[in-house]
């Protein structure tokens, strides 16, 4: 059992940064293989490997806007300002990213970080959704068993075919 949750672990972590490998299918692979009390195992350790590497995005996104031109330290400044305003609207949105996925939440850890959003509400935030997205596809995947990646790969082939 610890092999599986090592492994989802490293490869949720690097999925964080490489978009290609799906989380959310090693999550339901790996619920399958578990017993019960395996499961919310599974959604913790995907949700730190996870958060682990959106983390650094959104430290490097913050690191970064120091460096730019003065021009595109402008258009940031202008564009905090609002932002500030709307403090619990911020943690919503990370939080509903990355719990769904839409907007994606690539994108909004890299925004997080160059808007100068608090480390604490990006973590918070973002490690709720996360273990709320995992927990519910973890749960899922153990109940399905041995057919679940079957069926989730009809599922997202299903989606694909019809644009969803």
């Amino acid at each position: 059992m610890w092999e599986v949750l090592v492994g989802l672990l490293v490869a949720s972590a690097v999925s964080g940064v490489l978009p290609i490998i799906n989380a959310e299918v090693l999550v339901v692979a790996a619920a399958a293989a578990m017993p019960a009390v395996g499961v919310p195992l599974v959604a913790l350790a995907s949700t730190l490997g996870q958060m682990s590497t959106k983390f650094s995005l959104f430290a490097v996104a913050r690191w970064a806007p120091s460096r730019l031109p003065s021009k595109a330290k402008g258009a940031i400044d202008r564009m905090t300002r609002p932002m500030e305003k709307r403090g619990g609207a911020v943690w919503l949105l990370i939080f509903a990213s990355a719990a769904t996925g839409i907007p994606p939440f690539y994108g909004v850890s890299l925004a997080a970080g160059a808007l100068g959003v608090k480390a604490s509400g990006f973590l918070t935030g973002g490690c709720c959704g996360r273990l709320i997205r995992f927990g519910v596809l973890a749960w899922l995947g153990h109940g399905l068993g041995a057919r679940a990646l079957e069926t989730f790969a009809e599922v997202v082939q299903a989606a694909q075919l019809t644009g969803g």
